[in-house]
């Protein structure tokens, strides 16, 4: 008889990840469909074809296949600003990032108008909002780490309320873009400007003066 050619398999820990990837794509293809995050685990996992408890053994529950879902899509949209290993970044190389986000949110409104109105809807889970936060959170932070933050200055400010402050101004800015009530060009300053504000409020004595 005739020996049968059989494929070999795939290793698990491929199609898995694979998996998870589809799960992402649909979940944020549901997100832009919705505007928002109203679908359910049982909606995701029909559309993904991914059983339902694969996705809950990957992501825990809908908040976090919803947050892993937007970072994952900022991280394509963005690969250099969110990179976890971002170097720190003086007040010049900062502002250019912000041009550089500025560039690209132009280009996907939708994403924008998305992601604000999840940023403050008040029922949105606190894991979404901390993945949206980390966003512009991922600047400010590569200029805390820089020599032209001012320790001491640093030491006397509560750092959670220092970002929250910051990223919900950033994400204020980016809804009012969204919203058409102020310009690209009114995006990227303003953007700019609230990081100035931190560095004069925070930096040495050197980086307030580049700042003013």
């Amino acid at each position: 008889a005739a020996a049968i050619a059989i494929a070999p398999r795939r290793p698990y820990s491929r199609t898995f990840d694979e998996r998870r990837e589809r799960v992402l794509a649909e979940a944020w293809q549901l997100i832009a469909e919705r505007e928002g995050d109203s679908f359910s685990i049982a909606e995701l996992s029909e559309r993904s074809g991914v059983s339902a408890r694969t996705i809950y053994d990957a992501f825990g529950d809908r908040d976090g296949v919803v947050a892993k879902s937007v970072a994952a899509h900022y991280r394509a949209l963005f690969p250099e600003p969110l990179n976890e290993d971002i170097e720190p970044r003086d007040l010049c190389a900062a502002l250019a990032m912000i041009d550089e986000v500025v560039a690209e949110i132009s280009k996907v409104p939708g994403w924008s108008r998305t992601g604000a109105m999840m940023y403050f809807a008040p029922r949105t889970s606190a894991t979404i909002t901390d993945s949206l936060r980390a966003m512009p959170l991922a600047i400010l932070n590569a200029w805390l780490a820089s020599p032209e933050a001012d320790a001491g200055r640093l030491a006397v400010v509560r750092r959670d309320e220092l970002e929250r402050s910051y990223a919900n101004g950033q994400w204020g800015l980016t809804n009012d873009w969204a919203a058409g009530r102020i310009t690209e060009a009114e995006l990227a300053r303003n953007m700019k400007l609230g990081l100035i504000i931190v560095v004069l409020a925070l930096g040495t004595p050197g980086a307030q003066v580049e700042a003013s």
